[in-house]
């Protein structure tokens, strides 16, 4: 892959250190740590709550900064090629064409773009999965007022809805299915090739919540008929908070209604000399659904170095080196009092796995020490929730396993 084009200095997307794109090397962590602040003596196993900008990503928002500070230098051409940039790094993340690519704050706006964009009407239904992250849940319940129902699907056992009980909830007013790739407290990675089948045969609608999968996981949007994907960047894709992107499919791309008609989003918006045009003519493809103020050159920059930097690294490398991290934490977990709260059947697992104690109090109290002896993890629906990244390596797995133990 090229590097970006020199655009001069103090304008964002200009030539920047970082990492060769040489081949594989036995440790992925010594090759990539590097590009990462140190985390202050601490051990961060927490990308599902907060992913690290790398270095470069940093440098991007010091130009960025500059360029507030200097307006002078802000050329008009930044608002219409920071997006355009925006949209083919992610449709690069998972395999798409970049007209599928909406810009916005993160993966509400995507889901709040599907609950009121597509077309429903008073008697149809949405299924969410019981313990559902909120922000999949909340755009459908949102909707009761127009008379269109969410339904909660109860798993069969256990703490996880599999896919063969939520297709199995499918009733005749079901139109809409809305899921999690992978569940924020417990790892688990849905199987979308199941509920998309069901979808398509019963003209269903699939929307995804991929916060906590896209960036980390080997993910190709072509590999699922989903019809809207919704991502945040500040998470595993290693962007600021504020940032993120909606992939819309051809096949709703026309049957979705846009909710927020934003002067950047009609297609006059390219040409700042001419009066607003009274007609409202939106933008071709998925940019239509951009959130206002989505040109922020702040956001963008660093948005864009992150996803270019997860796109060098590639997310199959990502899940690889994870998925051995945590493989040595469960080698290793019979020496403390936790055991796996997460399914471990391989093509279930993520790159989070979840713990939990004999008892609540014992899982709370083994976090807090965990917390004081300078390991980073998330307390999430009472487990120990466990998230490395390329960054991490086998000490930070070690130094775990000893504070756990007491």
């Amino acid at each position: 892959m090229t590097g970006p084009v020199d655009r001069g200095p103090g304008v964002p997307g200009g030539p920047r250190s970082a990492p060769g794109s040489g081949g594989e090397v036995a440790d992925e962590a010594t090759r990539w740590r590097a590009q990462f602040s140190d985390f202050g003596g601490r051990s961060y196993l927490d990308c599902a709550a907060q992913g690290p900008f790398p270095q470069e990503t940093a440098e991007e928002v010091r130009r960025a900064l500059r360029l507030k500070e200097h307006p002078e230098e802000i050329p008009d051409t930044l608002f219409e090629e920071l997006p355009a940039r925006a949209r083919a790094a992610v449709a690069r993340l998972i395999g798409c064409n970049p007209a599928s690519i909406a810009l916005g704050p993160g993966a509400s706006h995507g889901l709040n773009l599907a609950a009121r964009g597509l077309p429903l009407r008073r008697g149809d239904e949405a299924l969410v999965s019981q313990g559902e992250f909120p922000a999949v849940l909340y755009p459908w319940l949102n909707l009761e007022a127009d008379g269109v129902a969410t339904r909660l699907v109860a798993p069969a056992s256990g703490r996880i809805v599999d896919a063969a009980t939520l297709v199995g909830a499918i009733g005749p007013r079901t139109r809409v299915i809305a899921v999690s790739l992978v569940a924020f407290s417990t790892g688990y990675r849905v199987d979308l090739q199941a509920i998309a089948a069901a979808c398509r045969e019963r003209e269903i609608f699939l929307v995804v919540d991929g916060a906590q999968g896209i960036g980390a996981l080997d993910f190709r949007v072509a590999d699922d008929p989903i019809d809207v994907l919704a991502v945040s960047g500040y998470k595993w894709l290693l962007g600021p908070y504020g940032s993120g992107f909606t992939y819309v499919s051809p096949r709703v791309l026309e049957r979705l209604r846009v909710p927020d008609a934003n002067w950047l989003v009609i297609e006059s918006a390219r040409h700042l000399n001419r009066r607003s045009d009274p007609a409202l003519k939106f933008s071709e493809g998925a940019r239509r659904f951009d959130a206002p103020e989505t040109a922020s050159f702040l956001n963008l920059s660093a948005l864009i170095a992150s996803v270019e930097f997860v796109n060098r690294v590639r997310p199959p490398t990502i899940e690889s080196h994870a998925r051995r991290l945590l493989d040595r934490l469960l080698q290793g977990i019979e020496t403390t009092r936790l055991r796996a709260a997460s399914d471990l059947e391989p093509a279930r697992r993520s790159t989070i796995l979840s713990f939990e104690g004999p008892t609540l109090d014992d899982t709370r109290t083994i976090f807090r020490r965990l917390r004081e002896k300078g390991v980073v993890v998330a307390l999430r629906d009472n487990l120990i929730r466990v998230s490395p990244n390329i960054y991490n390596t086998p000490d930070d797995v070690a130094r775990f396993l000893a504070a756990a133990a007491g």
